[in-house]
């Protein structure tokens, strides 16, 4: 329940707007049916929308198959997680 408050008083549009650093924001999308089902694809991309950096990438990862995209104990996809978070990190350190 805390958690939860700390969500709904906390993160708030002012805040998001407030995030200057590079954003790379993946998820678990392969449908409307097959999605995350931890938080809300359309929420984090109301988030993304939101955030006030200049360099931010958002992915759907639809192979990955479950919230926790960076696991080997749960993910599907790791390798696609691996590769998007190196070309980021790649565009910035040139």
């Amino acid at each position: 329940m805390e958690l939860e408050e700390l969500l709904e008083t906390a993160m708030s549009k002012e805040l998001f707007a407030s995030v200057k650093q590079p954003v790379l924001m993946l998820y678990y999308y392969k449908n409307q049916k097959e999605q995350d089902d931890v938080v809300k694809v359309d929420a984090m991309l109301k988030m993304f929308e939101e955030l006030g950096s200049t360099q931010k990438e958002k992915i759907a990862l639809p192979k990955t198959g479950n919230h926790v995209i960076g696991s080997y104990v749960t993910s599907k996809d790791i390798k696609s997680v691996e590769q998007a978070m190196q070309g980021f990190i790649a565009e910035r350190i040139k």
